[in-house]
């Protein structure tokens, strides 16, 4: 759930919704149900709103694209059926989110800005009103919970898959030559050759901090590790020793000392093993929530009304218009 993200628009321009028909039906038309899941109901108005306030992150030419329109129209769909599954399975399973757990969560999320005023503007930005906001955020913590006990019936892999997974993905595990560096970068080369002098008796971090202007200069030049083939004006370094060379590249000279370099490699299975129990756990959920969605799915009733979402027509008009 995205929460008072203000949106991007690229150039000014008014984004309306019409709902087809004379404007004495718009009352009658705008309850009408678009989608109904179970006893959840999508209405048009509240369809248009989201597709308006969706079509806001699109300049006014992308907001006229018939494919962008259809993805987005199919997009609120989902997530509309999605989501009153989801609710229907929390309230089956009496997973409520209390008043004080919410209010708590506001409190957290209004934090993050300045004033209250800052918070209402954000908020006006993505067309909400505070309380439409609020039950966003309840449907985002519930969604929490229904995915939390979900994920209780996921299996931890065990060590013979882990071993498996490795080996069936042991390219992925292959590390380049690499070596670590440090620099100062100047702009001119006269500076760079006075810093080599100074080099002589004064830290290299030292000068670093002094005189480099990238912003690693900050923390004594620390670039890293740096892998064979990622930057290409730092290779030449790999067929050099270690010790202090002279780079030349669109941002200045750098002045770069080789402290360390290490070969080849694959990492081991012991190195990776957080990494594939993720990738295992984050699969098994993912299917365990594809199936649940299905039993779900199998379980509802749920009617769109096809005709009505296509007669929802998007009417962008510039600032000049």
């Amino acid at each position: 759930m995205k929460l008072l993200k203000s949106p991007v628009i690229a150039g000014l321009f008014v984004l309306s919704l019409s709902l087809m028909g004379c404007p004495s039906s718009y009352q009658k038309l705008s309850t009408k149900p678009v989608e109904k899941v179970n006893d959840h109901v999508l209405t048009s108005k509240q369809f248009a709103n989201q597709l308006a306030r969706r079509l806001r992150n699109f300049d006014a030419l992308a907001a006229k694209d018939p494919n962008n329109i259809h993805r987005i129209k199919e997009e609120i769909l989902r997530d509309f059926l999605v989501k009153s599954l989801t609710l229907d399975w929390a309230r089956a399973q009496n997973i409520v989110i209390s008043e004080t757990m919410l209010d708590k969560e506001v409190d957290k999320l209004r934090g993050n800005y300045p004033d209250d005023l800052s918070f209402r503007r954000a908020l006006a930005q993505e067309n909400l009103s505070f309380s439409e906001w609020r039950e966003e955020l309840r449907y985002s913590l519930v969604e929490k919970e229904v995915f939390k006990k979900l994920n209780e019936k996921v299996k931890a892999p065990s060590d013979e898959e882990i071993k498996r997974y490795y080996e069936d993905n042991k390219e992925r595990y292959k590390r380049k030559e690499r070596i670590y560096i440090r620099q100062i970068v100047v702009d001119e080369d006269a500076k760079a050759d006075a810093i080599k002098t100074d080099l002589k008796t004064t830290d290299f971090a030292e000068l670093a901090k002094k005189y480099s202007i990238t912003p690693e200069g900050k923390t004594g030049g620390v670039v890293g590790w740096i892998e064979k083939g990622t930057v290409d004006y730092f290779d030449p370094l790999f067929s050099v020793g270690s010790g202090l060379q002279t780079v030349k590249s669109p941002w200045g000279v750098h002045l770069v000392r080789v402290e360390k370099k290490a070969p080849a490699t694959t990492l081991s299975l012991d190195e990776v093993k957080p990494q594939i129990l993720r990738a295992l756990r984050a699969q098994r959920e993912q299917a365990e929530y594809v199936a649940w969605l299905d039993a779900q799915l199998r379980s509802s009733k749920v009617l769109k009304d096809y005709d009505l979402m296509n007669s929802i027509k998007v009417d962008t008009r510039g600032s000049n218009d």
